[in-house]
């Protein structure tokens, strides 16, 4: 089945809905922000949807296309602006200040990043020969690699070894939010920043030796994302820096990446790079609109709470494959994508999908709100938490299930923690003055503890 005018027609007008939605947004505030960001890529994805439905050769290589239909695209728009919402409303009514924690646990997580990172650094290094050399001299290396990745993943995901790498990529979204957010402190530690910039480096280095560039992406994504949440905070010469570094950092990530993907794709000689380049970004949105909605049925939570569902229940799937296995099914399942919102869609169906987001981001709009100008850091991680999955999911899938639960878990762990502290700060200020500063004496008449 070839697209037609109307099919055209259709994804044309959902590029021009975010074209729209990106100038609304800068009606009030013309500030660029994270929300910023999102929205752009939401219109880049959608330019790049228009060029795979004109090319056929990749689009019908994994699934049969259907024609294109109105509900699908709308449905789409509402949960993506749903789950926008706290960006948005953080956009119109900005802080100014980010009140800075009473605990240590920001320096504690630091120090842990750190370390993890410095003890995967001799591994990356041992491989660097057999991985990005190879990349840029071989034009099978990363085909290679990524095949040998998918030989392993049916032992993958039932034990667990490499306890640094664990603690690491547990942590590896935090250790971004943290390495902009201490770049913001008038005294910047320069050995902390530098340390969580280092495990960021590994953090991108990590999967190209693996001939994986989904998770390069994430990590770059999620770096212009820190940057822009918090570029308000910076001054102009930092920002400065920050932007000709980004620049060249960026440049240096793509060359490997470029290299995986002409890697990928050299088996197949009907079409170019491109037009799978075309295909990767693009693709999310019409598959969306094709499947999402009418799967032939549901994963039952299977992937975007892969981690909870394992504890309840025995049916849960250790790794992809397995789960390909058991919903074999489905129409499509996550070797395409359809966004986060779709992964949520096929999980749980459009209906409690709906609900989940509604009641998730009516609670994060809840948590979140800026008074006085000023916002706790545990807000901060709320919000860049949900700008995370925006961000990261909306040209792929859902970037926190499987065994990624645990970035969201950590995360969570984060928030409700100096939610926890600043609570029993504020219930018994001096009882935690005494424990804060115990390495002080205390003056004489001063009572601790009524």
């Amino acid at each position: 089945m070839k697209p037609t005018l109307a099919d055209n027609i259709l994804v044309v007008l959902y590029f021009l809905l975010w074209v729209v939605t990106f100038i609304l947004y800068h009606r009030k505030n013309r500030n660029l922000d994270g929300g910023s960001v999102i929205i752009g890529s939401y219109f880049c994805y959608a330019f790049f949807s228009i060029l795979t439905l004109n090319n056929p050769i990749t689009l019908w290589d994994y699934y049969d296309y259907h024609h294109l239909t109105v509900f699908p695209f709308i449905y789409l728009f509402v949960m993506l602006i749903i789950a926008l919402s706290p960006a948005i409303r953080y956009h119109n009514n900005p802080a100014v200040q980010i009140e800075a924690p009473s605990s240590f646990i920001l320096y504690a997580l630091s120090a842990i990043i750190i370390l993890s990172a410095l003890l995967l650094f001799p591994n990356v290094i041992a491989n660097l020969g057999d991985g990005l050399v190879k990349l840029l001299t071989d034009t099978d290396a990363g085909k290679d690699a990524y095949e040998e990745q998918l030989q392993n993943a049916a032992d993958s995901g039932s034990g667990i070894g490499n306890i640094p790498a664990i603690i690491f990529n547990a942590l590896s979204e935090i250790a971004i939010f943290l390495f902009f957010y201490f770049l913001t402190l008038k005294r910047k530690n320069v050995w902390l920043v530098g340390g969580l910039g280092f495990a960021i480096f590994v953090a991108v280095l990590q999967p190209i030796m693996a001939g994986q560039r989904s998770l390069v992406i994430y990590t770059v994504l999620t770096v212009i994302l820190g940057f822009f949440f918090f570029k308000q905070f910076f001054s102009d010469i930092l920002k400065k820096i920050m932007r000709y570094v980004g620049v060249v950092a960026l440049a240096m990530t793509m060359v490997p990446v470029i290299a995986i993907t002409v890697s990928r794709f050299s088996q197949y000689r009907q079409s170019t790079v491109t037009d799978y380049v075309n295909w990767y970004i693009g693709q999310g949105n019409i598959y969306f609109n094709n499947y999402a909605l009418d799967d032939n049925g549901i994963r039952y939570g299977d992937r975007t709470l892969n981690l909870v569902k394992r504890v309840i229940s025995s049916n849960a799937s250790d790794n992809f494959v397995e789960r390909r296995d058991t919903f074999s099914n489905l129409y499509v399942n996550d070797d395409i994508f359809t966004t986060f919102v779709g992964d949520f869609a096929i999980d749980y169906g459009p209906v409690l999908a709906f609900l989940i987001f509604v009641v998730f981001n009516a609670w994060v709009l809840f948590r979140t709100r800026v008074q006085d100008g000023k916002i706790k850091i545990q807000q901060a991680i709320l919000l860049y938490f949900t700008m995370c999955v925006c961000m990261q999911g909306g040209m792929t899938l859902f970037t926190f299930a499987d065994t990624a639960n645990l970035k969201m878990f950590c995360m969570f762990a984060l928030y409700f923690y100096l939610v926890f502290y600043d609570t029993i700060l504020e219930k018994f200020p001096q009882h935690i003055e005494y424990v804060r500063h115990a390495d002080k004496p205390l003056p004489k008449k001063r009572i601790i503890v009524k």
